[in-house]
């Protein structure tokens, strides 16, 4: 008797549960609060604005781009820069229409295998990159717990905010760490799959200029991202301080980080309305700004669709035909 098709492993159950959970957690939102007055929200921006977000966001991939060189220079390979924005622009677009960043990550990582880079090199950037860009959040969000982290105790992001202030000191710890561990360790099971991370980590302590580069970098793309929802704020007349949005933004991106919605929708749209509830925001400006916010990073990663299908045609064989010779 002939089997019958497995259509389980063809299905991306994941893909549409996190579609599911998106979809799910925005029409509960919605629910809550009056529809009508998110509309009329949104409906007094002005162009002009927008156009002002949009810029901030590309500042940010920018400079994530050059952050991102710099790190492959640890390893002593120059990457050309034109060729790493290319990549992190289409990575943006990956993770804005993908249900994960994943995709955008293995575009990453393939961008810069072209240039030599080893596998495992090349993977690790991608993730020392990524570290370095949630350090760099961390640290602007340590600089206002004087003046915020007590308030945020007090509120309902008491354990998001920890959560983050705990990470930040997981990373920071776990780096140093990681300078102690002898190389004579590195054949361990458990320190193997980890020895390509303490390299680079040791790499990266001992080229102090090249480090304090990554770290300065990596704390102006923060800043571009951070002015840019402050600017949308503004226009929104969302009376927050840009120390304020520094703390907030942080405990929302680890939020929306979490691997069980579409692209961090629905996610995103609680956190942010929980956030600024606690400085008295009402609930339909906190979802129409997050809401604006996404939309925002939906367009910016538009160019990345462009530079995609560009290099799908330059990266295509030419297919040769042979000249059709005449008949006698």
């Amino acid at each position: 008797m002939a089997k019958a098709p497995a259509f389980s492993s063809s299905v991306p159950w994941g893909a549409l549960l996190k579609v599911l959970v998106s979809g799910g957690l925005i029409v509960w939102l919605l629910n809550k609060i009056d529809i009508t007055k998110v509309w009329e929200v949104i409906q007094h921006l002005h162009g002009g604005i927008l156009a002002l977000v949009l810029a901030f966001i590309w500042l940010t991939l920018f400079a994530i781009a050059k952050r991102w060189q710099l790190i492959v220079m640890l390893g002593g390979i120059h990457v050309p820069l034109p060729s790493l924005t290319n990549a992190t622009f289409i990575g943006a677009f990956f993770n804005q229409f993908l249900p994960s960043s994943v995709g955008g990550d293995f575009f990453r990582i393939l961008a810069v295998r072209r240039h030599g880079v080893s596998l495992t090199e090349a993977v690790t950037g991608v993730f020392m990159d990524r570290l370095f860009g949630f350090i760099s959040l961390g640290i602007l969000c340590a600089l206002v717990v004087p003046s915020e982290g007590q308030l945020l105790i007090d509120s309902d992001l008491k354990w998001p905010f920890l959560a983050t202030m705990f990470l930040l000191l997981s990373v920071l710890g776990g780096g140093s760490l990681l300078l102690l561990i002898p190389k004579a360790w590195y054949a361990y099971t458990l320190i193997r799959p980890f020895s390509s991370l303490i390299d680079m980590t040791r790499r990266a302590f001992s080229q102090k200029i090249l480090f304090f580069s990554i770290l300065l970098g990596s704390l102006i793309s923060s800043i571009f991202l951070i002015s840019g929802l402050q600017v949308l704020m503004i226009a929104f007349n969302i009376p927050l301080t840009w120390g304020q949005g520094v703390v907030i933004i942080p405990v929302v991106l680890l939020l929306t980080s979490l691997p069980i919605s579409f692209a961090g929708w629905g996610l995103r749209e609680g956190a942010m309305m929980m956030a600024l509830g606690i400085y008295g925001v009402p609930q339909e400006t906190a979802l129409a700004l997050s809401l604006v916010y996404g939309m925002l990073h939906l367009v910016s990663g538009l160019p990345g669709l462009v530079l995609w299908v560009l290099e799908k045609r330059r990266l295509q064989p030419v297919p040769f035909i042979a000249p059709i010779q005449s008949q006698p």
